[in-house]
Order: C-alpha cells, then structure tokens, then sequence
C-alpha cells in the first residue's frame, strides 16, 4: 500500500498542462455550473442533477476512506465487477455520470472529460500505476444481526442529518430557495439530497445498504461522525426507501451473478435470498460455510 499523499493545489503550474488540471478541479468542485442540467448551452448538459463530484468525493477527492480519489487514477484500467470486464478510467468517471448524478455520459473526447482526467491523475502523482493507497475507497465495516429498520432510521435522521440534508432529505441549495424548483436556477448544494427526484438513482453505489452504512459510519454527520453502527444500517435504510430517480439499465449489472455484493438491492441474485434481505439484511445467514460473516468489505465492488 502506498501511503496517502497528493500536491500541494498551490503547486499546479500555469502552463497548459496546469490550466487543464486547474479547470478539471473546477468542474469537480462545482460540476453543476459546466455540464449540469440548467447550462446555458444545451449540447453541455450532460447531468440529470445539480450536484457536484466532491459531494460523495469529499473535499476535492482528498479525504481518505470516504470515496478520496488518491490513487484512483493509477489503478486504472481496471476489472469492473458491475459490467464484468476491464474498463477505463472514463468509464468509471461516466458510471458516475449515469448513476450517481442520474445523467447521461460524458463524451471521453470532450474537454470536460479530459479535464477531469488530468485533475484525477495529478491527484495521483505520488502513486504508482498499479498500486493502491491505503485510504482509497470507504473502511470495512461489522455487520450488524438484524436487518436494518427503516423507522428507526427516520429518527435518526431527524435527530442527526436533516439540519443539513433538509427535513425531506432533499438538500439544501446554495442559493436560498426550494429545493424542488432546483432546475430553474443554475445553482448547486451547500448540501446535497440524500432523497428525492434530484438525488442519486437506484444503480449507484449509494443505494447499497452496506456502502451507505460505511460512508455514514465513517464521516457523517460531517466531521463529527458520531452515528452508531446500528444507527449508521439504520438512517441508511431509510435514506434508501426514500423515493429517487430510477436506473433503467440496472437489470443488467454484475453479469455474471456469483460477484454481485450481497447488499445489492436489484435483482436478479445467484441464491434464494428474497430481495428484502438483499435490501436490509441480514447477512450473516447469506454467507456460505466457512465465509467470513463478520463484516464485508464494500470496496470489493466500487461504487
């Protein structure tokens, strides 16, 4: 494992190499404002929500163990479980693009697209192509031996996460207004929706019980990250039950059956187990005889 590290952003040049890498961190830092889906010219709208990449990818896709994408770069081309073959790093950029922003793909031969690229591989400098840094992707985490309650996740949501998200989970903008009429004004989130039409859809990686789970446990409520992991399962679920945008395509993620992560909520599944339990849990009795029950490793399947 390579020890987590990245530039200085004061040390970006400003030759060519440095304006593109520059402009990359813009379109990270606020991806509504050049492909999102109130852009002036509509041949750039490109996302189907108003939020930005350093909303999952936190702090410029620095902070490690929740998403940092140090590293990320170098460890492409790389084998997708998802769609069971090696895929590209704008490939994996463009899942993003369809799922988590519920959006369409980015042109790989679009400036945006290459921006984004080299932002991505100057966040990599210090690692190797090949190698993995230690903080990339989102902690294991124990199982817990129930299935996660979607009532009590509600509580917790209220008592923890709708001072930021919005009682509705439905985020809150960075210019005042209704979160609802997002589309009318180019603008994005101070905090993003965790719920609702303008949120991540059911093919992201966020819609996973155990993923949710992991990046609440680990960071959220932002910087405090005081959640049990029981209430962590818990407002995950609720988070998810919440209506959201649908992935038409979701049907045919992980071809091949025996690689999709347990806690896949879309069916079709190589076992027996109903979708509620894929869903919710719990997963100690869908482990086989000699696999490890005690936690799953969610950066087995990326987000």
């Amino acid at each position: 494992m390579v020890p987590w590290k990245f530039p200085d952003f004061s040390s970006i040049k400003d030759d060519e190499e440095g304006k593109i890498i520059k402009e990359g961190r813009r379109i990270f830092l606020e991806t509504y404002k050049y492909i999102g889906p109130d852009v002036k010219d509509p041949s750039k709208r490109y996302l189907g929500n108003n939020m930005d990449c350093q909303n999952c990818h936190l702090r410029d896709g620095t902070l490690k163990d929740v998403f940092g994408l140090v590293g990320v770069y170098s460890a492409y081309p790389a084998f997708d479980p998802r769609s069971n073959k090696v895929i590209s790093i704008q490939e994996r950029i463009n899942q993003c693009m369809t799922r988590s922003m519920n959006g369409k793909p980015l042109p790989e031969t679009s400036g945006e697209m290459k921006a984004l690229v080299e932002y991505l591989k100057w966040l990599s400098t210090y690692v190797p192509k090949g190698t993995y840094t230690e903080g990339t992707g989102i902690p294991k985490i124990n199982l817990i031996n129930r299935a996660a309650d979607t009532a009590k996740g509600r509580t917790v949501f209220a008592r923890n996460c709708m001072t930021c998200h919005a009682e509705n989970g439905f985020g809150v903008l960075n210019d005042p207004g209704n979160v609802m009429t997002a589309a009318d004004s180019l603008t994005g989130y101070d905090f993003p929706p965790v719920m609702g039409p303008l949120s991540y859809n059911d093919g992201a990686g966020m819609y996973r019980l155990i993923t949710a789970a992991a990046f609440i446990y680990a960071k959220m409520p932002y910087n405090d990250a005081v959640l049990s992991l029981e209430d962590s399962y818990d407002v995950a679920a609720f988070i998810n039950s919440g209506l959201r945008p649908a992935f038409t395509s979701k049907g045919a993620d992980y071809p091949d059956l025996k690689s999709k992560p347990i806690d896949s909520p879309n069916p079709p599944y190589a076992d027996e187990f109903p979708e509620s339990q894929h869903r919710y849990g719990p997963y100690q009795q869908m482990f086989k005889e000699g696999e490890s029950s005690k936690y799953i490793d969610p950066n087995s399947y990326r987000k």
